[in-house]
Formats: C-alpha cells, sequence, structure tokens
C-alpha cells in the first residue's frame, strides 16, 4: 500500500482510539420509572429505553430515536441464489432512527468541506508564525479557545473525520430535490460510516449503521410478515411517481418506524459474501459475529427497497446490493469519489441510524466507523492530497469552532 494511505489509516485508527475519550455519556433515552403504555419503551437493568429527540449540536436539524427490544432472529449466511443457510444471531436492545437520515441531517456533514479547509488554512499560518503575531496584536482572537483547540488537532491530526468533497453533478443526487425533509441518498458506504463517526464525536454518544440484522429486527417489528397493505407503508415504483417523498408520510410499523419499507434504500453494515459463509453451528451469534464484514471487492448491502423498486424488492428479505463500478460510471474523476456515487439507483439509497444500548467495543470502532479496504483508504488518500477532500478534528467543541470560523475577526486573518 502507498504510504500516503498507510499514513491515512494511522491518522482513522489514532482518531478512533481517541474519539470521546474523557466525555461523559450521559444516559439520554433511559428512564428510571416505566412510561405509559402509548410509549414504545424496553426495559433494561439500567432502566427503561424510551424514544428521545436528538439535535446536532450547532445547528437545528433533529432526528428521533425509537427503541428496538432485544431478541432473536435468522439470517442468510448461505451463498447467493442458493437455498438459504440460516444461523440465529443474539441482538441486545438498541435505538434506530425514527426515519432515514434527511438531507437536514447530512449537510451539516456535508458543510464541513469549507470548514476544514479554513481551519488547515489557520494551521498554516500559525505554523509559519502569522496567526501567533495576529494575536499578540489582537488579544481578544486569544479568547477563542475553541478555534485554537482545533488548529492545534489539525496539526496533529487527531480526532479526525473525512469530509465529502462537493457533488461532481448535484442535479443527479437531488433527483428527487433537496428539501431538507427529503432522505439523504447518493452517499457510498464510507461516507455514511464517516458520518456515523462525525454524529458520535458531536453528541458522546456511539452511533453508526444498522447491522442486517438489526435492520431487519426493526422493519419486521413484531410478527415478522411482509405488510399486508404495501401502499400504506411504503414509496415505490407503483405509487411513488418516481421520486423520493419526504420522510415519515407512510404509515409507521408496529414500532413506530417509518419508511423501513420503499422511499430510500437503506446501507446497513453488511457486505455480500457470493460464495456464502460458514457460521458456527450449536450456538447463537452476537450482532458483531453475524455481520458480514466486507473485504475487498465486495458489495454492500442495502435494505428495504427505494421509491423506484418494483413491490418485489420491497421487502424484508430482499437486498439492493452495491456495484460501484456502474453507481459510479458518470463519475469522471480517477480514482471515482469514495464519498459519493452519481448513478441510478443510487439516487434512490441512504441509511439511518442505530444507536446501541452501550458503547461500540473498542476493538471494532474502526470497522463501523471508517475505510473498510484498502481501495477506499487510497482513493481518501489521493483526494486529501489534491485538496478536494479533507481531513479535520471533531469533538464537542466543533460547533463553537465553527461559529467562530465566521465571526469578523477570525475572516480578517484569513484574508
Amino acid at each position: 500500500m502507498p504510504k500516503a494511505a498507510h499514513r491515512l489509516r494511522w491518522i482513522l485508527s489514532l482518531a478512533t482510539a481517541v474519539l470521546l475519550a474523557g466525555q461523559v455519556r450521559a444516559e439520554v433515552g433511559i428512564v428510571t420509572e416505566a412510561p405509559g403504555d402509548d410509549v414504545q419503551t424496553v426495559k433494561t437493568d439500567r432502566g427503561w429505553m424510551v424514544p428521545y429527540t436528538e439535535t446536532i449540536p450547532g445547528t437545528d436539524a433533529t432526528f428521533e430515536m425509537v427503541p428496538v427490544p432485544g431478541g432473536f432472529v435468522h439470517q442468510d449466511v448461505g451463498a447467493e441464489g442458493e437455498e438459504p443457510a440460516l444461523v440465529e444471531v443474539e441482538l441486545p436492545p438498541y435505538w434506530i432512527g425514527k426515519t432515514e437520515v434527511t438531507w437536514a441531517e447530512y449537510r451539516p456533514y456535508m458543510d464541513l468541506n469549507q470548514a476544514y479547509a479554513q481551519i488547515q488554512q489557520l494551521a498554516t499560518l500559525e505554523a509559519d508564525g502569522d496567526a501567533a503575531a495576529a494575536i499578540q496584536k489582537a488579544p481578544h482572537l486569544a479568547k477563542k479557545l475553541s478555534m485554537k483547540r482545533a488548529v492545534d488537532a489539525a496539526t496533529i491530526e487527531v480526532d479526525a473525520v473525512t469530509a465529502p468533497t462537493a457533488l461532481y453533478d448535484p442535479s443527479s443526487t437531488y433527483e428527487s430535490g433537496e428539501e431538507p425533509e427529503l432522505p439523504a441518498v447518493t452517499m457510498t458506504p464510507f461516507a455514511a460510516r464517516q458520518y456515523t463517526k462525525w454524529l458520535s464525536s458531536l453528541v458522546g454518544r456511539d452511533y453508526r449503521l444498522p447491522s442486517e440484522a438489526e435492520w431487519f429486527r426493526a422493519a419486521a417489528a413484531d410478527d415478522y410478515a411482509e405488510p399486508a397493505d404495501l401502499d400504506a407503508v411504503a414509496w415505490y415504483t407503483d405509487n411513488a411517481d418516481y421520486v423520493a417523498h419526504p420522510v415519515g408520510e407512510k404509515e409507521p410499523n408496529a414500532w413506530g418506524l417509518y419508511d423501513m419499507l420503499g422511499n430510500a434504500a437503506e446501507l446497513v453494515l453488511d457486505g455480500v459474501y457470493a460464495e456464502g459463509r460458514e457460521a458456527p453451528s450449536g450456538r447463537r451469534l452476537t450482532w458483531a459475529e453475524a455481520v458480514a464484514w466486507p473485504r475487498k471487492g465486495d458489495g454492500r448491502i442495502a435494505k428495504g427497497g427505494f421509491y423506484d423498486a418494483e413491490a418485489d424488492t420491497v421487502t424484508l428479505t430482499a437486498r439492493l446490493v452495491t456495484e460501484d463500478s456502474d453507481w459510479k460510471a458518470s463519475d469522471p474523476n480517477l480514482p471515482a469519489s469514495p464519498w459519493w456515487y452519481t448513478d441510478f439507483p443510487a439516487t434512490g439509497v441512504g441509511f439511518r441510524v442505530v444507536r446501541p444500548l452501550d458503547p461500540i467495543p473498542d476493538d471494532i470502532r474502526a470497522k463501523v466507523w471508517d475505510a473498510e479496504e484498502e481501495s477506499v483508504a487510497r482513493a481518501v488518500t489521493e483526494r486529501l492530497r489534491e485538496g478536494r477532500g479533507k481531513l479535520g478534528p471533531i469533538g464537542a467543541d466543533l460547533p463553537a469552532v465553527l461559529q467562530e470560523l465566521g465571526s469578523p475577526e477570525v475572516k480578517k486573518l484569513m484574508k
């Protein structure tokens, strides 16, 4: 692997190791007394898990999380096109997004590209001594402690997340529109993972993509049966008029989750092993053991179907498998963007987030948040070298940093 790719892997591994270190994890979403029967709850030894609303710090964007009880599901680990080979997966309780991630939620992450460029500019000034001299002449700048910490973090590249490049062809990405309440789409699995890493750092709680088993349990709810009336719960080719719709317009499932089927297909952690997988017999798998962690060249799974999918693919068990070469066919860049797809059906592929009851284990943080294969790491490294992608610091200070970047004093300093 090129030295730059090794360096990127080291940076992201270091960032993963220190991410959230020292932050206090508030038990948001847990209450000590049982709520009323009209609230979706899950009882645990720490209290009752309840729905809650998360606000993305520094923005007006909010999203709702709904608890899903732990339990058992059967997952197919057999070869594609052959008889199912089922294993039993034991899932602890977790929260999952009430809806798919919307543009209102995803745009602040997209906006990091410009913000990180400014932070890097300040870091360069400081390395040359200009920023220090400017602060001596303007003592009020020294009060911008969040900015100072961000510049220092950018210099040593700790707590790093990559910001996506600007869209090559917005007309493709925004085929259904770009209204805040529409599901965000066309991001790659890598970009979706980095979004969850960024979000986790901002709020001090672990978010990630769901596993396929977790997605299935949330979508199937109580009865594990396909919906009797697909039109009532899903936007698909028969009723969507070939575009995505604002989230939450159809009927929810039994656990209060919207658009689990249709509207946007939802990326999960799993890849597809065409040859199937061997699974331990005689015992249940943990959620992490059951994940088909992607390998080089494996397609990634998106679940639930989307607005232009046929009814027989808008089901609990159907999979839409990513095809990078086809889905990036219109991207003129070499290598193609590691953050964005450009072609149908990626215009109907988004994601929803999960928050596990317990923090993500340290040994798989990099797996759920960062580049999962060397080719992605190389593509990201190339973008960073060219200045098109950005690698920047994240953490609780970030909203204050972004606010300070817009101050007249800092703008003057960067002229």
